[in-house]
């Protein structure tokens, strides 16, 4: 086609530039493409492409055309019966160009041309130009007018998607899409021609997740909206993506060879399999797929009863999905198995040629979050549920018991998963589910059942038993880098030397002891140093009250004198082996206490310490840059011990006497060069990562020198490290991470730039930070909204209330936010939630092609945005502010009169809900709410709604409102139960009583708290302040109920007071029934767990106490909160929009 369209333009009839009339070069062009005989088939197609550049060229005014557009139509319309398939490729593309709006488009469609449109679709002759040409045009109809979109084309379209595969038809996909973009804008003509069953045919079809998923939220996109909703037959069309699990005789084609079943069936599977996680991945879906009675929910769950291996593994890979958890290899070996999921194994990003320890930290190391939403805990606490209430967890144990090791294997570890889950994140109203494990019990100790049955609940049992072990001692650092970070933040907020600890220790016969671990360390009198027995060393080196100043010993110097030869860089000894050395880890462990034994020694051990630094900064500057032709990482940096020899020089950056020894052998005017030498990535990432930084002093010069004068990865890096440090709870941070933080803010390289942003909305989780971040001033303009964000943070304390006020910023973004702000909130929220929940990635740097991935984020966390309104809250004179304005009386009234005809009256909806939900963050702002009186019509919504996603808002809505004891209190007088738990309390305890005279304080608290009260502390309003409810002991009683391990440092590096607290709502009215036994669509009358007429704020904690609904009570460790919002049992499961 393309030699035809350049042979065209060389045999033209006139120049482009023609001298004639527009009207005058219309007509020869009309002329020619109209005469059927005389003018040949090259010059029809080189009048055709010249009509399209005279069309660009004046412009869409008829009058310059001296033809009606019923003409130009009519002889356009004979190019589309041409025999040639290249001139009926450009007459359609001249139509595309002609049709401009929806008055062109009338009189194309009035002239029949549609019938030939789909002439030209239809044909399948090698004529792919031709049908591309048409699908455009296609596509340009659907963009002028979509409602006068022509029965004609859609049956067209319609066919070749559904037959289109077996006729090995290449446009196939591009039919089902354009089928796809029609049914969004004209549900009506796709529906009415079999258009939907064609699009969830080719869901099972395509086994690609992208396009999977695309389809598939078609469907569910028309099931959120009342007005679409009826062109889809819930019970029987959308219900076909669990066909392949459900029917065991399944065959998808007719003609499928018996030999190709089993590997078709496979396909089948997967496809199912991506259908159904993205269907829950949205309130249309899990409304639908959960409603009650024979839901899909419950087919699925009823197949795991059924001894079907194939169907039972693709359904727990599918509940895997589901709930975000990684699926374990397969094996029959527990242990191993367990090991494949530890979220601390190793990952190959965190190598040191790619994110090395800012990658691992980002895992293991907590979000300073304590009392912000992750609105990811609210969708998997409703869908947990709804899986829970439908008799997941019975079905659990079924596959458990009933199955082969490798299948019995992986159910376990999901049912441990699932049982963890639920304990952290679902109240105790619906937790009666943990019966399941008594049922276990007495299937391992019954013999009324098959022994083979008994021996797997049995192992079962025990494998549970190691599961919780292992959750119950959290993550652990897999790198040496990572846990050196961690313990020397810990260490430091008690700086004192754990050897004086140690001193006051006895052991009798030490010297002869000593002597005999000398002599069986074989480290003497052997020269194999793998030989050595290093276990013995290290008890050596760790050895109480022994160092080179209280032993003179000889042996004991010759011991130190072996180890030193055998660590120092010049012997290549331990700096040859390789890092996957099964000793490396223990070498390098036993390196760096060598290390600190030789500093504890203080003169003796002087010389030989000296001795070894030196030895390594010679080694440093030799491999590194400063000799051109060598580098380290072709000296083996990347591949052997020696960068483990970093690690060594951060153990002693961590001393004083160490810093003085580093600045004496030159190792830090050593980093310095290399700070502006290229190819030594490498080299300063070690460095940034080992060094000691909670002492001022050339430790810190290094990090800002690295942070500003680097390569772009470098200085990446180094930001990306200053995560670390803030998450590990290095000394200090706010006196002078902060600084270096707000400098990366102008770096030219937008990457480090918005890094720095992201760190720094983290570390504003912490007040000391957020007051540092105040009075460095920062300029963010120049970030955008994100910027803007940040800039809001500052309104939640008095201090930067008065900042932002005294220069009139508070005034401008209150008119901002009204005009604009409050549905861009929107977008970045459903954006956030989209990205975390499906493949969509948003732009990056402004462009407008979205980014997809395969494969979706495991267990994202979506932190909720800051709200000028949340931030406002904070205060007395914030909440004044928006009184003033009557903000919560115009977003109620969005509220109460809902336009949800449109999707702008959609968005406008859901930007008063996330505002009005944001205001009652608070006390105060929750007592503009109560007068207001509006927290009864967002319940109703939640409940009543008919566009379901507003219903998920809504649930995210109640979960901010119950961030505050007060929030609690105002939501169970409409019967939803909450219950709070620290977001890191791994197995939180929730017995049936609470003391009762904890009881009595907590209900001496008053639960509103006015206005016009006197003081102006942001005490009862701070979110990481805020009162527990009466479910919460107060911390200082929780210690004992929560003590930690020793592997618990890892993750804390200092007890947190923070009383926010994890909030999930519930219905406690219906707890007997199962918890979507009522849900309905819109179309049928939902009973309301709500009462209207209890007024708000009408009840005390006492009255609610021993009213007629029994309250289950939560004792845990109030630290680190998440929470979770809930419905009444009737309403729906949440997902996303």
């Amino acid at each position: 086609m393309a030699i035809w369209l350049n042979a065209s333009l060389s045999y033209i009839v006139f120049p482009f530039h023609s001298p004639l009339e527009p009207s005058e070069n219309f007509r020869e062009i009309l002329q020619n493409v109209a005469k059927p005989h005389g003018v040949s088939n090259m010059r029809k197609l080189g009048h055709l492409n010249n009509f399209i550049k005279l069309l660009c060229s004046i412009g869409h005014r008829e009058e310059n055309f001296g033809f009606t557009y019923e003409e130009i139509i009519i002889c356009l319309r004979l190019a589309l019966l041409n025999e040639a398939k290249e001139v009926r490729a450009a007459g359609l593309r001249a139509l595309r160009y002609l049709i401009r709006d929806t008055s062109v488009l009338q009189k194309v469609l009035r002239l029949q041309v549609d019938y030939l449109i789909a002439r030209c679709i239809d044909i399948q002759q090698s004529n792919e130009g031709e049908r591309t040409q048409a699908l455009r045009l296609v596509r340009k109809i659907i963009t002028v007018n979509a409602m006068l979109f022509p029965t004609s084309i859609a049956n067209s379209l319609i066919a070749v998607g559904t037959d289109g595969l077996q006729e090995r038809d290449r446009m196939v996909r591009a039919a089902i899409a354009i089928v796809c973009e029609l049914a969004l804008k004209n549900p009506e003509v796709v529906a009415k021609r079999g258009g939907l069953s064609t699009i969830l045919k080719s869901v099972i079809d395509c086994q690609l997740s992208r396009i999977n998923e695309a389809l598939i939220t078609t469907i569910l996109h028309l099931l959120n909206h009342p007005r679409t909703r009826q062109y889809v037959r819930v019970d029987v069309e959308l219900e076909q993506i669990l066909a392949p699990f459900t029917d065991f005789h399944y065959r998808h084609n007719a003609d499928t060879a018996e030999g190709q079943l089993k590997e078709d069936r496979e396909a089948r599977f997967l496809s199912s399999r991506m259908a159904i996680v993205a269907a829950f991945r949205s309130w249309s879906g899990i409304i639908n797929l959960c409603k009650a009675g024979n839901s899909g929910i419950q087919s699925l769950i009823g197949l795991l009863c059924i001894p079907n291996m194939e169907v039972r593994k693709g359904l727990l890979e599918v509940l895997y999905e589901i709930f975000r958890l990684p699926v374990p290899i397969v094996t029959q070996d527990f242990t191993e198995a367990l090991l494949s999921v530890d979220p601390a194994r190793f990952q190959d990003t965190w190598r040191l040629s790619d994110g090395f320890v800012a990658a691992e930290a980002k895992v293991i190391l907590p979000h300073r979050a304590r009392s912000r939403p992750d609105l990811m805990d609210n969708y998997l606490a409703f869908v947990l549920s709804a899986f829970i209430s439908s008799g997941l967890l019975e079905g659990l144990v079924e596959v458990v018991t009933s199955s082969d090791d490798q299948l019995a294997v992986r159910a376990t570890i999901l049912l441990g998963d699932l049982l963890h889950m639920a304990n952290t994140i679902l109240p105790h109203s619906h937790s009666h589910h943990l019966h399941c494990l008594p049922t276990l019990i007495n299937m391992a100790a019954s013999f009324d059942i098959p022994q083979e049955k008994r021996l797997r609940a049995s192992a079962a049992v025990n494998n549970l038993k190691r599961f919780h072990e292992k959750k119950k001692k959290g993550l652990k650092p897999h790198s040496l880098y990572l846990d050196h970070i961690i313990r020397k933040s810990v260490s430091s907020h008690n700086r004192r030397d754990s050897r004086v600890h140690k001193d006051i220790y006895v052991i009798k016969d030490t010297e002869e002891a000593l002597m005999m671990n000398l002599r069986d360390s074989q480290i003497l009198n052997h020269k194999q140093n793998l030989e050595w027995n290093w276990l013995l060393i290290a008890t050596i080196l760790k050895w109480p009250n022994v160092n080179l100043r209280n032993n003179k010993d000889e042996q004991m110097h010759k011991f130190v004198r072996r180890l030193l030869y055998f660590y120092k860089p010049s012997s290549k000894l331990y700096a040859g082996l390789a890092l996957d050395h099964l000793k490396a880890r223990q070498l390098t462990v036993v390196g760096c206490q060598f290390v600190e034994f030789l500093m504890d020694s203080d003169e003796d051990g002087q010389g030989y310490l000296e001795d070894l630094v030196k030895d390594m900064v010679s080694w440093l500057s030799s491999s590194s840059g400063m000799k051109p032709e060598r580098c380290l990482q072709s000296n083996g940096l990347l591949t052997t011990l020696s960068q483990h020899y970093f690690l060594f020089l951060g153990t002693l950056s961590a001393h004083p006497q160490g810093v003085k020894l580093l600045e004496k052998c030159g190792l830090f005017q050593c980093l310095l060069n290399l700070c502006s030498v290229k190819n030594q990535d490498a080299v300063l990432k070690l460095a940034v990562s080992t060094l000691d930084y909670s002492r001022d002093g050339l430790a810190r010069v290094i990090l800002s020198k690295i942070l500003t004068a680097s390569t772009d990865t470098c200085r990446l890096y180094a930001t990306k490290h200053l995560r670390v440090l803030l998450r590990a709870g290095v000394e200090f941070f706010s006196s002078w991470g902060m600084e270096l933080l707000v400098t990366q803010l102008h770096d030219h390289n937008k990457a480090v730039s918005m890094e720095a942003l992201d760190i720094l909305d983290e570390a504003c989780e912490d007040k000391a930070n957020l007051h540092a971040l105040i009075q460095l001033k920062p300029a963010v303009s120049h970030l955008g909204d994100k910027g803007l964000l940040l800039l809001l943070r500052f309104l939640s304390i008095p201090k930067g209330f008065s900042y932002l006020n005294e220069r009139g910023y508070v005034s401008k973004q209150l008119d901002k936010w009204q005009k604009e702000y409050n549905l861009k909130y929107v977008d970045q929220i459903e954006e956030q939630l989209n990205e975390a929940l499906t493949t969509y990635r948003k732009p990056v740097d402004g462009d407008n092609y979205v980014r997809r991935s395969n494969q979706r984020l495991q267990r994202p966390n979506v932190y909720l945005p800051v709200h000028l309104y949340g931030q406002l809250v904070h205060d007395k004179t914030g909440c004044h502010l928006l009184e003033a304005q009557s903000v919560v009386p115009d977003l109620s009234y969005t509220i109460r009169s809902p336009m949800l005809d449109t999707w702008e009256g959609i968005k406008q909806l859901k930007a008063a809900l996330w505002a009005l939900g944001n205001i009652g963050s608070s006390n105060w702002g929750l007592n503009l709410l109560q007068e207001e009186n509006v927290i009864p019509d967002i319940l109703a919504l939640a409940q009543h709604c008919e566009v379901l996603s507003v219903r998920g808002t809504c649930v995210y809505v109640l979960g901010v409102i119950t961030k505050t004891k007060q929030g609690c209190e105002v939501l169970k007088q409409f019967g939803w139960d909450a219950v709070r738990h620290s977001r890191r309390t791994l197995w939180p305890v929730t017995p049936d009583e609470v003391d009762t005279q904890l009881t009595s304080e907590l209900s001496s608290v008053p639960s509103t708290l006015s206005l016009n009260s006197e003081s102006t502390s942001s005490r009862h309003n701070s979110e990481s302040e805020s009162q527990p409810n009466m479910y919460i002991l107060d911390d200082d009683k929780c210690d004992v109920l929560d003590q930690s391990d020793e592997t618990s440092l890892y993750l804390h590096s200092k007890p947190v007071k923070d009383r926010s607290p994890f909030t999930i709502l519930a219905s406690t009215r219906f707890v007997r029934t199962r918890f979507l036994n009522s849900l309905s669509l819109p179309s049928k009358k939902l009973r309301s767990t709500s009462d209207p007429k209890t007024p708000s704020g009408s009840r005390t904690p006492t009255e609610l106490k021993t009213g007629s609904m029994r309250r289950n009570r939560t004792v845990t460790e109030p630290s680190v909160y998440i929470r979770t919002a809930g419905c009444p049992e009737h309403s729906y499961r949440g997902g996303w929009t």
